[in-house]
């Protein structure tokens, strides 16, 4: 992580383990939460998406999405595997316990997990409810990490390499650009 980076935990509270914001999160609404754990075994990144808290719904409907979980392991600008949850029950606080598994070497990437909700037919379509972006190089993934991370809307996003100050990187990275 970054001075300038780390200096943004100063102010905000209750950042998970190794969770990066770009300055645009200072004044941006948290979106919920979404409890992680992750660790390495056997050269393969192993995280479990347990269970998110405090999804805020679509703005303006009465109704309560089926929630899932796509994870990306992202290394610069480009994606190099993806995975995503099951689909939850209709609720804000939904609970997944789902293991994902991936095999690609996770040195010097980010690891971007996003949040959508499916409102069916009758309110449109998918829609995304939040993001939280963690350094892996952070973490000592020989042991298990395990923590509640801050969901942002996209304009939170830090892109580039982690090594990278801040006024040298992109503020904002486009979702399309990882197929979502």
């Amino acid at each position: 992580m970054t001075c300038e980076t780390g200096q943004l935990r100063n102010f905000i509270e209750d950042l998970g383990p190794g969770q990066v914001v770009g300055r645009q999160a200072l004044g941006a609404r948290c979106l919920g939460e979404i409890q992680l754990s992750l660790t390495q075994k056997k050269g393969y990144l192993e995280v479990e998406v347990i269970r998110a808290k405090d999804l805020k719904p679509k703005h303006g409907t009465k109704t309560v999405p089926a929630s899932y979980v796509k994870v990306y392991l992202v290394n610069g600008k480009k994606c190099i595997a993806k995975a995503k949850t099951t689909v939850a029950r209709k609720t804000l606080d939904p609970f997944y316990q789902n293991s994902l598994t991936f095999g690609e070497n996770c040195r010097g990437c980010i690891l971007q997990v996003t949040v959508w909700g499916d409102y069916g037919r009758l309110e449109g379509k998918k829609v995304f409810m939040g993001i939280a972006q963690i350094v892996l190089d952070e973490l000592n993934l020989n042991e298990m990490v395990f923590g509640w991370y801050k969901l942002f809307g996209n304009i939170s996003l830090v892109s580039g390499p982690p090594s990278l100050p801040l006024s040298r990187q992109s503020s904002v990275t486009s979702l399309e650009s990882f197929n979502i």
